[in-house]
């Protein structure tokens, strides 16, 4: 946990991610859905995939994709820079233009 995930990190679902989605397969299976809209992303598909095995309509679309959060991605959490729950926030309240802070890159000037 704590770890600094977007959409330039493409694993499975862990074990609390597929128990959440067989609930929410659970909770909406008897909901008529005409289609199943997905990102690329493994995770995303699987979050879906038992609706998908009813023989349901499904669509991929790169577009869906999490952003990227760059050389952060697969990284903890640093307090002492600009952290990305703080970022999407200050986005939403109209920052557009805030960018997170580069991080160094090990053996890079």
């Amino acid at each position: 946990m704590g770890i600094v995930q977007g959409g330039g990190v493409d694993t499975d679902l862990n074990d609390t991610g597929r128990m959440q989605a067989q609930a929410f397969f659970h909770a909406y299976k008897d909901i008529p859905f005409d289609k199943v809209y997905t990102s690329a992303l493994k995770r995303a598909i699987q979050s879906v995939e038992s609706f998908i095995n009813l023989g349901l309509p499904w669509e991929r679309h790169a577009g869906l994709n999490e952003m990227s959060w760059g050389v952060r991605e697969g990284r903890r959490l640093r307090r002492r820079k600009m952290h990305p729950i703080t970022t999407l926030r200050r986005w939403s309240e109209g920052e557009t233009g805030l960018r997170l802070k580069e991080a160094k890159v090990p053996g890079t000037v």
